[in-house]
């Protein structure tokens, strides 16, 4: 392999590592990760009547229809949300999301540490045993 391929590999790497936690941590910190609306379908014209809207992320819930319009609150992880929800189901399903918060968590912690332990390998080429495993943390973080 010649020196122009290795640090073209190196570079490609390095930046698509940096695109990988980029958009792990935006991931994160976004409040879209679920957009849901509760309705009810009138009998008079079968049209459907929204009563309530909400986009959830990992941190909080935004209303943006119904009788919450306009308010977002924040995920309570150890205590019962203070909202007024209108079925069973979106509640069972914020409290889905709410459990499953600890997975993104750690991928982003794993892409992190494989960035790292990548643009360490790389400052350093005799240590090619990191370029190894930080591949297997990068597979790890997906």
């Amino acid at each position: 392999m010649s020196s122009c391929s290795s640090r073209a590999l190196t570079l490609l790497s390095s930046v698509f590592g940096a695109c990988g936690l980029l958009l792990v941590g935006i991931a994160v910190s976004t409040d879209y990760w679920l957009y849901m609306e509760e309705g009810v379908v009138l009998p008079q014209n079968q049209s459907t009547e929204v009563r309530m809207a909400l986009h959830a992320g990992l941190w909080r819930v935004c209303f943006f229809a119904g009788r919450e319009k306009g308010r977002c609150v924040a995920s309570e992880y150890f205590l019962e949300p203070e909202i007024n929800l209108v079925t069973e189901n979106t509640e069972n399903i914020l409290k889905t999301v709410r459990t499953a918060t600890p997975f993104p968590m750690v991928s982003l912690f794993l892409v992190f540490t494989a960035f790292v332990i990548s643009n360490v390998g790389h400052i350093r080429p005799q240590r090619t045993l990191l370029a190894f495993v930080s591949g297997i943390f990068f597979i790890l973080s997906g």
